[in-house]
C-alpha cells in the first residue's frame, strides 16, 4: 500500500488563532501556578506563625513555671552548699585543733615555730654553737630547718584568714625568712671549713687523684652540695665533672691560676622567686565612690522648707529676721573661746596640733572615696627580667659560687701549721658581672643603641677583651621535672629581687640526654624558667563518675593528657594508658593526697594545668562570668557521683554570659575511650546544657549540628540552676547515688574544677 498523501503547506504551522489560544492558555496556567504557590506560602506562614506562637507559648508556660520555682529551687541549691560548706568548715576547725593539740603535745625536742620564745631560742643556740658547723651536721640540722619551714608555710596557707591575726602572719613570714638566712650562713660556714681544712682524716675522699685537687660531694633530700678546689693551681686543668651527679664547669686561663674554689650547690626547692614582685597576683587601687548622704526624715525636710519659705539663703542677700543679733553674739562667744584656746594651745604645745591634724585627716577620710585592693598599676620593667606570672622556675635553685680559696695547711717537720682565718666565706666579684658585658652576651641593648650583628657570635671574644670571659657550666635537668621546651637560664638579682635572663651565651639544650650547658659571666643562684602556660589552652576534658563518692577527672592539655582520680576528700594523678607515658612523673603517681597537695605536685612538676588570675592576658580563652563559672563548678561536684560532664566545642560561641556544656547520666565505670567511643555513634545520648546567671536549660541542637542555636529540647523544663537540671534528666537509680556524695568528696571536686577552670581554658 502507499502512503496518504500530505497535504501541501509547512508541517506543523499553527494559525494565529490557534497561537493565541495556546498562549491564553500558558498564561492561565501560570496564574493559577502563582496563586498555587501564594497559597501555599501563606499556609506555610500561617503554619510557621502558629508553630511560632506554640513554641511562644511553650517558652512562656514553661518560663512561668520555672519562676514559680525558681525561688524554692534557688533556695534549695543555696541550703545543700551552706550544710556542706558548715561541715566542710566544722572538720576543718577539728582538724586544726588537732594538729594543734598534737603539736603542743610533741616531745621530739623540736621547737614550736609558732612561740616566739622557743624558735628565737632554737635559732640563737644553732647560730651560737660552733661544734655543729661542720657539713655533715649542718646537712642533719638543716632537715629540721626545713621541717619549721614547712611547718609555718602550711599554717599561713591553710588557716582561715578570721583565724590568723596579721600580726601572727608578719611573724610566721619574719620566722621563715629567719630560718632561711640562718641556713646560708651555716652552709657557708661549713663550707669555709672544708676549704680552711681539705687535708683532714676525708684527705682521700676529698682529693682528686687526677688533678690533686679538693672535691667533695655532699647531700640529703633536699640539698646537694659540690666543692672544687684549686690546690694545684695547674691552668691545664680548666674543667672538672662531678660524673655521679652530673654536674661540670670550665673555668678561664686567668682563674685556672688563682686561688679560688667552686661551689655548686642544688636546693632542690626554690626559696627566692616568693621575693619577687611578679610572684604575686598584680592589684591596683580602685576607687569606691563614697556612699550617698541618706534623705533627711520626713519632719527634718519639711522643717528644712519651712525655713526656706521664710527667707532666703546668702546669695539672695536676705536673711531670717533677728539672724544679725544671734550671729554678732555667736562671735563675741567665738572670739572668747579663741583666745582660750590659744592660751591653752601655748600650753599644750604640739600634742594638741596632732591630735587637729588626726581629726582633720579622719574627717577627710570619711568624705574621700574608699579605695580598694583589686589589682595593682601595672609597672614597667626591663625586659629581661622575669615575670613569674608568665613563667615558673623549675629544678630547684643552682648556686654556682665562686670563692676564695683560704690559705691552705702547710706540713713543717712533722707539724701542720694553718693560718687563722675569718670564718667568714669570701666570694670573689667576677669581672664579668659588668652590665655592658652582659647585654652584649644576651644580645640586647638600651634603647637608641644599636648591636653589631657579629657581637653576639663574638661574645667570647668581646668578654675576654674586657678581661672578664665567660665560664661554662653543664649539667643534667632534674629527673623528677617535666621540661616540655627548652629552659631558659636565669639568675636572681639580690638587688632588684628578680630573675634576670641575661648575661648567658652559647647555651645548648639536649632533649633527648635532658643535659644543658651554657657560657655566664652570672655567679650566684640560678635557674631554669618554662612558660606557665604552655600546656594552655586545654584541647577538651571530661569528669566522669566511677562510683558513689568516686570520679575521675580527665585533661588533654596541649602537650599531656593527665588523669586525675578523686575519691572522698583525696585525689591521685594517672596518666592515661593510651598516651604517651612521661617518666618524669612517675614519682607523684598514684599517691593519694589532698587536692591543694596535688596541685603543688603537679606544679612543682612541671605540669601547669592550673591558671592565674593574670593567666588570660598570656591563653586565648572563652572568657566567662566568674561568679557563673563558679557556680557551676559547685553544681557539678554536687552531681559528679552518677553525671558526665564533658567539653563543647559550643561553649566558645555562646558568649560571656552563658555556658555550654555535655552532660549525661552515667551509671556504669567506663573508661573515658570506650565513652568517646560512644558519643560519637550515640549523639543522642549526651545532652548540651547552657547555663546563664538566671537559668539552665537543655538544648534541642546537639554537638554535631553544623550552627548554634538556644531552641530548648522539646519535652524539658527550665531550671534555676545546674543541679536541678541534672536532677530533671537523672535516673531514681542515678539521684540516690547522688544523695550518697558526702561533702568532702564534693569539696575536693570543686577545688579541681575551679583550680583547672576547665570550661573557661578549653
Amino acid at each position: 500500500m502507499q502512503p496518504p498523501k500530505q497535504k501541501s503547506g509547512k508541517k506543523g504551522k499553527l494559525s494565529k488563532a490557534e497561537k493565541e489560544k495556546l498562549k491564553k492558555e500558558e498564561a492561565e496556567r501560570k496564574a493559577k501556578e502563582e496563586e498555587e504557590a501564594q497559597l501555599r506560602a501563606e499556609e506555610e506562614e500561617r503554619e510557621r506563625q502558629e508553630r511560632e506562637r506554640q513554641e511562644k507559648e511553650e517558652r512562656a508556660r514553661i518560663e512561668a513555671e520555672e519562676r514559680k520555682r525558681h525561688a524554692a529551687e534557688v533556695g534549695e541549691l543555696n541550703s545543700i552548699l551552706e550544710g556542706n560548706l558548715t561541715a566542710l568548715e566544722n572538720q576543718n576547725a577539728e582538724r586544726r585543733a588537732k594538729a594543734k593539740w598534737n603539736r603542743y603535745m610533741l616531745c621530739d625536742g623540736s621547737p614550736d615555730p609558732t612561740i616566739p620564745g622557743e624558735i628565737n631560742t632554737y635559732m640563737n643556740l644553732w647560730k651560737e654553737d660552733d661544734s655543729k658547723n661542720d657539713i655533715e651536721s649542718v646537712l642533719k640540722e638543716s632537715q629540721l630547718t626545713h621541717s619549721l619551714i614547712g611547718e609555718l608555710s602550711f599554717l599561713l596557707d591553710d588557716t582561715p584568714e578570721e583565724e590568723l591575726s596579721e600580726k601572727d602572719a608578719a611573724n610566721y613570714k619574719q620566722t621563715i625568712l629567719e630560718l632561711e638566712t640562718l641556713l646560708a650562713e651555716k652552709l657557708d660556714i661549713a663550707t669555709v671549713d672544708l676549704l680552711k681544712n681539705p687535708t683532714h682524716d676525708d684527705a682521700a675522699s676529698m682529693a682528686d687523684q687526677e688533678t690533686s685537687n679538693l672535691q667533695l660531694v655532699q647531700q640529703n633530700e633536699r640539698i646537694l652540695l659540690m666543692l672544687w678546689g684549686n690546690l694545684s693551681k695547674n691552668p691545664r686543668f680548666k674543667t672538672f665533672e662531678f660524673e655521679e651527679q652530673n654536674f661540670g664547669f670550665e673555668l678561664t686561663k686567668q682563674l685556672a691560676s688563682l686561688d679560688i674554689a667552686i661551689r655548686i650547690m642544688h636546693l632542690k626547692y626554690d626559696h627566692l622567686s616568693h621575693h619577687c614582685r611578679t610572684f604575686h597576683s598584680k592589684k591596683k587601687k580602685k576607687v569606691v565612690p563614697p556612699p550617698p548622704e541618706p534623705e533627711p526624715e520626713p519632719e527634718e525636710k519639711a522643717e528644712e522648707e519651712k525655713k526656706e519659705g521664710e527667707g532666703e539663703d546668702a546669695e539672695g542677700e536676705e536673711t531670717i529676721p533677728g539672724m544679725e543679733d544671734l550671729t554678732l553674739k555667736l562671735e563675741s562667744e567665738q572670739a572668747e573661746n579663741n583666745e582660750e584656746e590659744k592660751k591653752e594651745g601655748e600650753e599644750e604645745g604640739e600634742e594638741k596640733k596632732e591630735g587637729e591634724e588626726e581629726t582633720k585627716k579622719e574627717e577627710e577620710a570619711e568624705q574621700a572615696p574608699v579605695e580598694e585592693e583589686e589589682e595593682e598599676e601595672e609597672i614597667e620593667e626591663d625586659e629581661d627580667v622575669v615575670d613569674l606570672r608568665q613563667y615558673q622556675p623549675l629544678g630547684g635553685v643552682i648556686y654556682f659560687d665562686l670563692l676564695h680559696l683560704p690559705p691552705q695547711p702547710k706540713n713543717a717537720k712533722g707539724w701542720l701549721m694553718t693560718q687563722d682565718v675569718c670564718d667568714e666565706l669570701k666570694r670573689m666579684p667576677y669581672p664579668g658581672n659588668d652590665n655592658k658585658l652582659g647585654q652584649t652576651l644576651s644580645g640586647t641593648l638600651p634603647m637608641g643603641q644599636t648591636l653589631d650583628p657579629k657581637a653576639i657570635a663574638s661574645a667570647a671574644a668581646a668578654a675576654e677583651a674586657l678581661g672578664a670571659p665567660p665560664v661554662g657550666l653543664n649539667f643534667t635537668l632534674p629527673e623528677n621535672v617535666l621540661f616540655s621546651e627548652e629552659p631558659q637560664m636565669a639568675y636572681w638579682s639580690p638587688e632588684g629581687k628578680h630573675w634576670r635572663l641575661d648575661g648567658f651565651a652559647d647555651m645548648k639544650y639536649d632533649e633527648d640526654g635532658r643535659t644543658v650547658s651554657v657560657k655566664t659571666i652570672n655567679f650566684g643562684a640560678l635557674t631554669c624558667t618554662q612558660d606557665k602556660h604552655i600546656n594552655m589552652p586545654f584541647q577538651s576534658w571530661e569528669l566522669r563518675p566511677k562510683q558513689a563518692n568516686n570520679a575521675l577527672l580527665t585533661i588533654i592539655a596541649a602537650l599531656v593528657e593527665i588523669e586525675i582520680e578523686i575519691k572522698e576528700g583525696l585525689c591521685c594523678f594517672r596518666q592515661p594508658e593510651d598516651s604517651e607515658t612521661k617518666p618524669e612523673l612517675e614519682n607523684i603517681k598514684d599517691k593519694w593526697v589532698t587536692p591543694k597537695e596535688l596541685i603543688q605536685l603537679l606544679y612543682s612538676a612541671g605540669v601547669n594545668v592550673f591558671p592565674t588570675t593574670e593567666s588570660k592576658k598570656y591563653v586565648s580563652i572563652s572568657e566567662k562570668e566568674d561568679l557563673t563559672e563558679e557556680g557551676v563548678y559547685q553544681q557539678m561536684a554536687l552531681t559528679a557521683s552518677h553525671f558526665a560532664f564533658s567539653w563543647s566545642k559550643w561553649n566558645a560561641e555562646s558568649g560571656t554570659e552563658k555556658i555550654v556544656v555535655q552532660g549525661t547520666e552515667l551509671l556504669q565505670d567506663e573508661p573515658v575511650i570506650e565513652r568517646r567511643k560512644q558519643k560519637r555513634k550515640e549523639k543522642d545520648e549526651w545532652s548540651l546544657l547552657m547555663i546563664s546567671s538566671q537559668r539552665a536549660m537543655k538544648l534541642r541542637m546537639t554537638e554535631f549540628d553544623d550552627q548554634f542555636t538556644e531552641d530548648f529540647a522539646e519535652g524539658t523544663e527550665f531550671h534555676a540552676d545546674l543541679y536541678h537540671m541534672v536532677l530533671d534528666l537523672s535516673t531514681e537509680q542515678g539521684i540516690d547515688r547522688m544523695k550518697l556524695s558526702s561533702f568532702q568528696f564534693v569539696d575536693a571536686v570543686y577545688q579541681l574544677l575551679s583550680a583547672t577552670r576547665v570550661i573557661t581554658y578549653s
